[in-house]
């Protein structure tokens, strides 16, 4: 159980890098799943769909880069000397910083579901054809 702020924000920061870490395997297996659509169909205009389900992919998976890339700014502000920075001494920004980040990571996931589930119907749909 964390004992100050810093903490808690680093251990929710480290939650949220494996969430991420979790969805960007899932996209790499949906992506797998389109290539293979491409190697075994033969329908006409697929590779077309396909690759646009693949740039929706990518999109998001450069979006959840940049989100990682923000929590590694964001914890490098919550230790000196690799201590945590005790309570008092946080700057007030970091707090405001660690909303915005959430808010963020919030957004991602609802995106990142919606993407995940029409990625899914797509690759259903080219299977029943």
């Amino acid at each position: 159980m964390p004992t100050n702020i810093a903490e808690y924000y680093t251990e929710e920061l480290i939650g949220y890098t494996n969430t991420i870490h979790f969805y960007t395997e899932e996209m790499d297996q949906m992506e797998e799943k389109l290539a293979e659509i491409i190697r075994r169909n033969s329908i006409i205009d697929i590779a077309e769909k396909v690759e646009a389900q693949q740039k929706i992919l990518d999109e998001m998976s450069e979006k959840f880069s940049r989100l990682l890339f923000e929590f590694k700014d964001q914890e490098a502000l919550l230790k000196k000397n690799g201590t945590f920075i005790a309570d008092g001494l946080m700057d007030p920004k970091t707090g405001e910083i660690q909303s915005d980040l959430r808010r963020k990571m919030k957004e991602m996931e609802k995106e990142y579901i919606d993407v995940k589930f029409n990625c899914a119907d797509f690759l259903l749909g080219t299977l029943k054809k």
